[in-house]
């Protein structure tokens, strides 16, 4: 340890938060909008697994797919 600098010793990691983890919409922004199944959901027809829920930016609401879709059924978005 002797002889080398502070040349060689690294920044300590900072822990950055992740954009939209735990975010909450100010009550001012209005209620959650629920914004259903995706059509391919709609069309495989009652599946045994739950759907999963997916946020969308643009339309401020829930949309949810049984699939790996990435996009809103209501704007197209991919948010």
């Amino acid at each position: 340890m002797t002889g080398e600098g502070d040349a060689t010793r690294r920044p300590k990691a900072q822990v950055l938060a992740f954009p939209g983890a735990g975010k909450r919409w100010p009550k001012a922004s209005g209620p959650v909008r629920d914004l259903g199944l995706t059509p391919l959901s709609k069309a495989l027809g009652p599946v045994s697994t739950n759907p999963k829920g997916h946020w969308c930016d643009r339309c401020k609401g829930i949309w949810y797919s049984h699939l790996g879709e990435a996009r809103c059924p209501v704007c197209g978005g991919r948010c």
